[in-house]
């Protein structure tokens, strides 16, 4: 709050020296117009009134009289620090003097009212007023105006027109009203204008300070990068003379070992190159290391530096051609930067150029410039990209997913080295082709040439090796340049010579390990590490690895962040889409440390994430506890899967105990009503028969009221019969013994008059015998077959048909009885064996019929489904065993 005042303060001071500066400048114009204009009306008195000459041409020159000294004043100090008041008095000095003249003219018909008109929109427009102080100035012209006007008319007694007093107050007033106005909104883009010129000088400050502190900090960035590099290369010079010795083939080493030094070789010699880069880039930005020049034959020094890395080109796979003019080519550079120009040149051309290719080196002369050509057959670089790639830290692919590793120094710090020779450095290229590297360098003047000692003409190995006699500022022995070389032209190549790395299977372990990385080295010390515990298979590409993890489904992934084709969270997301690889263990390896890299990785589905740099124990630990965890998950999820079953089941067995248990309530209720019910119901019946026989023969009326009671009295005796069938177990002879068929016909045959024109299809094998009830068993297939009757009502479209098929099954067999009705809905499905459950109207069913069928079919030991599909068919299916269960 109390920085927020401080600025609001400071404002305010700085906006009040801008508006009195701005004050200052116009009030002085003003004094010049007066000065200028008030003079020159004199011409208008001449023509308008000429015998006022005399008298009007004195009082303008006293104007100009009253108006130069307040001129003079707006220069002192004085004047500038109550600008306010000495800024005013300019405009009130003609006001006064118009108005003199319009008192001894005409009063209200004098034509010299115009120019107050002329006073009022000079003054606010050309002084920065506020609205106050332009009200203020208008109100005291319009009242030196009135005074003269009423001074004039009441000296002369002369009377005034109303007209002329209007006219004069109405283009007058206007004009202050305009003017008034005016003021006020310009006084406020003036306050916006400055408050902006106010922020941009701050933020102008604050980016000069900014600037500043940059530079010093740029200074100390490059002084610790220089300092750290030369702290660095000593260790690491160090780490690397003792694997060299080990690997020398004095001591007794097995092929893992070798192997796992050979890895720790290479990686710290990349480094050492690195370094040497950061190192040469801080010393060209401090301009601080003078080039060694010589006098050499750039073609025989190229060709040698060349010929000196031969054996890499042909671990690739690769052909080195070398081509020139065989003139020599004398340019006076420094050999130990010249070299490291064509060691990168070269090692790129190698690095990009896929097996097979060709690289090839060609010195010659061009316009007094010696012209060095790296030509490779490689993969190119795309259009877009090429104007960028010999800046600071570029990369043609910086993306997580690029093939080729690198930091984006070398190509910058090759242009750098060739412009500080006087140089140039362009590139061609096309993608698929190829790319050529063009450097120029000034040929040695004739003076130098002329010159020339023996050591100059030295041959280009002698050369380079006086160059590496010298690295940096520091004299080394033969072992640190030795190293310092190799790590030159090896440091930023790593030569993958297996190939086909997704058919190699390794170990013999019970899980399988994948591990996917780009970085040969960083692959094969993995897999060297694991295949003593683990069957492992290897990839080096993103969507390969993915197949790869189809076709092997690995119980872990080892698994890098950065790859070609699709980076490691991608691969991840992959894996964690697809069915047959969701429960696959992920570690992601990954160089980053920060916290958004970790979240990312976890959200994307790994398991967990290891930060390069780790140890072997890290990685192997980690394994062993993720595999465990995935056994663990299995058991789970089988224990899981059986506890499913187990309660599904119990389930089934519940909704069956609970409904048989309310058929079991139901049947006792229903006994009990029966035998309440059947006496009276009898007993009307009875009475019903002897009225009908006393009725008188013409008594009509009474006869159709005796008829409609009798017609509910069996309608109650149908239902008491139903409810007996549903309420007792055994009736009827339930262990005779009778053929499926036969009584299958004898239900057909019962219920002709309901089934009507439908179509009735049998399938029923001859001699499938029952034991049980045939009478309870005619009444499920009547039952059965009247409401697919009922079904079949109204159906258009088709032909109503019911199928009654029968076929053995183990220990029993089934009868399904179909048609191609209404069907039933998936909604009332499950609750149709339910009693007293229906869907007809009122008065059109009780509900029992499909529960008595349930009850019979399960009281003979069997039992009854059904399926349907709402307006196509429904089916119902009865399973009886072939021997009855004793009770």
């Amino acid at each position: 709050m109390i920085q927020a005042a401080d600025k609001q303060e400071a404002f305010a001071a700085a906006y009040a020296r801008s508006d009195r500066d701005l004050r200052v400048r116009h009030a002085k114009a003003g004094c010049v117009l007066t000065l200028i204009c008030m003079p020159f009306g004199a011409s208008m008195d001449y023509f308008v009134y000429p015998q006022l000459f005399r008298d009007l041409l004195l009082s303008r020159l006293l104007n100009d009289l009253a108006v130069l000294p307040i001129f003079l004043l707006l220069f002192s100090e004085f004047g500038r620090r109550h600008i306010r008041i000495v800024g005013n008095l300019w405009p009130l000095v003609p006001a006064i003097n118009i108005s003199w003249m319009v008192m001894i003219s005409e009063g209200w018909s004098s034509p010299y009212y115009a120019g107050l008109n002329l006073v009022i929109a000079v003054t606010c427009i050309l002084m920065p007023f506020t609205l106050r102080e332009a009200l203020v100035i208008c109100l005291i012209i319009l009242a030196l105006y009135t005074a003269a006007c009423l001074h004039h008319h009441a000296h002369l007694a002369t009377p005034a027109r109303i007209s002329d007093i209007y006219g004069d107050f109405f283009f007058l007033g206007t004009t202050s009203l305009i003017v008034i106005t005016s003021s006020h909104y310009f006084s406020l883009r003036r306050l916006d204008e400055f408050s902006l010129r106010h922020r941009l000088d701050e933020q102008n400050q604050e980016l000069n300070a900014s600037y500043a502190k940059l530079s010093e900090l740029d200074r100390l960035r490059s002084q610790f990068f220089a300092n750290i590099s030369h702290e660095l290369r000593t260790p690491l010079t160090l780490i690397i003379a003792p694997i060299e010795d080990l690997l020398s083939g004095h001591h007794q080493l097995n092929d893992a070992t070798a192997e796992a030094l050979g890895i720790a070789r290479q990686n710290a010699l990349r480094l050492l190159k690195l370094i040497n880069d950061l190192l040469e880039l801080v010393r060209l930005d401090e301009r601080g290391v003078a080039l060694r020049r010589e006098t050499v034959d750039l073609a025989t020094f190229a060709a040698g530096v060349a010929e000196s890395i031969r054996y890499l080109v042909e671990a690739k796979g690769l052909t080195l051609r070398l081509a020139g003019t065989g003139e020599p080519l004398l340019v006076f550079f420094d050999p130990a930067r010249i070299e490291k120009v064509v060691l990168n040149l070269l090692t790129n051309a190698i690095k990009f150029t896929p097996k097979g290719g060709t690289v090839t080196v060609s010195c010659g002369g061009q316009h007094g410039m010696a012209v060095i050509e790296v030509a490779d057959t490689g993969i190119g670089i795309p259009g877009e990209a090429l104007p960028k790639i010999f800046d600071r830290f570029s990369q043609v692919d910086g993306s997580s997913t690029r093939k080729y590793q690198g930091a984006g120094i070398g190509l910058s710090l090759v242009k750098e080295l060739v412009e500080e020779h006087g140089g140039r450095i362009e590139a061609r290229s096309q993608v698929g082709a190829g790319t050529v590297m063009v450097v120029a360098l000034p040929l040695a003047p004739p003076a130098a040439v002329a010159v020339v000692s023996a050591a100059a003409a030295e041959t280009a190995a002698a050369a380079i090796e006086r160059a590496h006699a010298l690295i940096g500022e520091e004299v080394v022995d033969d072992r640190i340049r030795d190293i310092y070389r190799t790590a030159e032209r090896r440091g930023s190549l790593t030569l993958d010579e297996g190939g086909g790395v997704e058919d190699i299977e390794q170990g013999a372990g019970r899980h399988t390990i994948m591990v996917v990385d780009d970085e040969p080295d960083m692959r094969r010390y993995l897999v060297s590490r694991l295949v003593s515990d683990y069957r492992v298979v290897q990839s080096d590409h993103g969507e390969r690895a993915l197949a790869l993890a189809r076709e092997k489904l690995p119980a872990l992934v080892l698994l890098d962040l950065m790859l070609p084709g699709m980076d490691g969270i991608a691969v991840c997301r992959a894996m964690r889409q697809d069915p047959l690889l969701a429960q696959v263990k992920i570690i992601l390896l990954t160089a980053r440390m920060d916290e958004a890299s970790k979240i990312a990785a976890l959200e994307g589905g790994a398991d967990d994430f290891l930060t390069k740099p780790f140890s072997t124990l890290e990685v192997k630990t980690r394994i062993a506890g993720l595999l465990r965890t995935a056994a663990l998950q299995v058991a789970l999820a089988e224990r899981a899967r059986e506890l499913e079953r187990a309660i599904l089941k119990i389930r089934e067995t519940e909704s069956q105990l609970v409904h048989s248990e309310k058929m079991s309530g139901l049947g006792t209720i229903a006994a009990g009503l029966l035998h309440e019910v059947n006496n009276p119901l009898n007993f009307t019946l009875t009475a019903l028969q002897v009225a009908h026989g006393s009725i008188p023969r013409n008594d009509h009326a009474l006869k159709e009221i005796l008829d409609d009671i009798g017609q509910g009295m069996n309608r109650i005796k149908t239902i008491v019969s139903d409810l007996g069938m549903f309420a007792y177990k055994s009736s009827g002879n339930e262990n005779e013994q009778f053929d499926l068929s036969a009584v299958t016909e004898s239900a057909l045959r019962l219920i002709s008059h309901e089934l009507g024109e439908i179509a009735i299809e049998r399938d029923i094998p001859a001699g499938m015998l029952l034991r049980g009830s045939r009478t309870q068993l005619s009444h499920v297939l009547m039952n059965l077959l009247v409401n697919s009757a009922k079904a079949l009502m109204g159906v258009s479209g088709r032909a109503p048909r019911i199928t009654i098929s029968a076929r053995s099954v183990d220990g029993g067999h089934q009868l399904v009885v179909r048609d191609n009705g209404s069907g039933i809905p998936p909604e009332v499905l499950p609750r149709i064996f339910e009693p007293f459950f229906t869907t007809r109207a009122v008065g059109q069913g009780t509900g029992l019929g499909l529960s008595i069928v349930h009850t019979i079919i399960a009281n003979h030991g069997g039992t009854i489904s059904a399926r349907s599909e709402a307006g196509q068919w429904t089916e119902f299916a009865i399973f009886l065993p072939s021997i009855r269960k004793p009770a």
